[in-house]
C-alpha cells in the first residue's frame, strides 16, 4: 500500500508559475491581485478578502501544492494526496476574488491534470467560483471537468440552487446533518459521478459543515468526512483533497485526521 501524500504548502510546494494561474484566471486579474499586495499592514479586495504582504506568495504556494499533488497521484507515486493550503480557493471566480479566496486551487489542479476530473465540494459554502469556471469550461466546448457540491442554503454566497451541464448542486437547509448529507450524496451525487466516469476526483475539502464550526448551521460529524471518501472510492480510486474552509481551530485537526485516515485506506 502506498501512503497518502500530505502536501504542506509552506514546506514542500513550489510556487505556481503564471501559466498555472492562467488555467483559471486572466492575466489582468493576476496583475490586479499582485498590484494590491501591501508593503506592510493589510489591504482589502472586498469585505472578506484581505491581503497581507505575504498573501500573493503564499497563494502561489497553495496552487503549486495542488498541482504537485495531482502529479504525484497521476504519476503513480500514490493514489491519494491531501493539500494543506490556505488561502482557500473555491470562491475565486474567473476574474474576481471572494470569501478569503484569491486563486481557484481546485479548478487549476483539475485543468493541470489533463484528465477527466470530478470536483466534489463539501464545504458549508457553495463554491461559486468553481461553478463559474466549470461553466466557462463547458461553454468553451470542453467536457473534462464536472462539479458537485453539498452546501447550506440559503446562505452566503447565495448561489448553488440550480444544476447545469456538468454541475450538480445539492443545497441543504440550516440544521441538516449526517442523514441529509448522506441521503443526497447517495441519491444525487453518486449517480452524477458514476455517469461522468472521472479519472481523478478532487475534493474541495471544507470542514466548516461540522456541527461545531462557528460560521454556519450544518451538523456534520467527524465520520462524514471519512464516509465521503469511502463512497467515492469505488467510482474513482485516484483522489486529491484540497483544504478549503474550517474555522474551529480546536476541532479542525481531528476532522482533517479523520479525512486523511480514509484517504490512506483508499491509497
Amino acid at each position: 500500500m502506498i501512503e497518502t501524500f500530505f502536501f504542506d504548502c509552506y514546506e514542500q510546494a513550489y510556487p505556481a508559475p503564471d501559466e498555472r494561474l492562467l488555467l483559471a484566471h486572466p492575466q489582468t486579474y493576476i496583475d490586479m491581485v499582485l498590484d494590491n499586495i501591501p508593503f506592510d499592514g493589510h489591504a482589502a479586495l472586498d469585505g472578506d478578502t484581505i491581503l497581507s504582504p505575504q498573501s500573493f506568495d503564499v497563494a502561489l504556494l497553495g496552487v503549486g501544492a495542488a498541482c504537485m499533488a495531482v502529479d504525484a497521484v497521476l504519476n503513480g507515486d500514490t493514489q491519494t494526496a491531501f493539500v494543506a493550503a490556505r488561502p482557500p480557493g473555491h470562491h475565486a471566480e474567473h476574474d474576481k476574488a471572494m470569501g478569503f479566496c484569491l486563486f481557484n486551487n481546485a479548478l487549476i489542479a483539475a485543468r493541470h491534470s489533463n484528465v477527466r476530473t470530478m470536483i466534489i465540494d463539501f464545504d458549508v459554502h457553495h463554491g461559486n467560483g468553481t461553478e463559474d469556471l466549470v461553466k466557462r469550461r463547458v461553454a468553451s466546448g470542453h467536457n473534462d471537468i464536472a462539479y458537485a457540491s453539498t452546501h447550506q442554503s440559503p446562505f452566503w454566497p447565495f448561489t448553488g440552487d440550480h444544476d447545469g451541464e456538468n454541475i450538480c448542486n445539492c443545497p441543504l437547509p440550516s440544521g441538516a446533518g449526517t442523514t441529509e448529507f448522506r441521503t443526497i450524496v447517495n441519491d444525487k451525487i453518486i449517480p452524477f459521478v458514476d455517469d461522468f466516469k472521472p479519472e481523478l476526483i478532487i475534493f474541495s475539502a471544507g470542514f466548516d459543515a461540522h456541527t461545531d464550526d462557528p460560521l454556519a448551521e450544518l451538523n456534520f460529524i467527524n465520520d462524514d468526512f471519512a464516509w465521503i471518501v469511502d463512497v467515492m472510492r469505488p467510482l474513482c480510486s485516484k483522489m486529491v483533497s484540497i483544504l478549503e474552509g474550517g474555522y474551529n481551530i480546536d476541532t479542525l485537526p481531528s476532522l482533517v485526521k479523520t479525512h486523511l485516515n480514509a484517504l490512506s485506506k483508499a491509497a
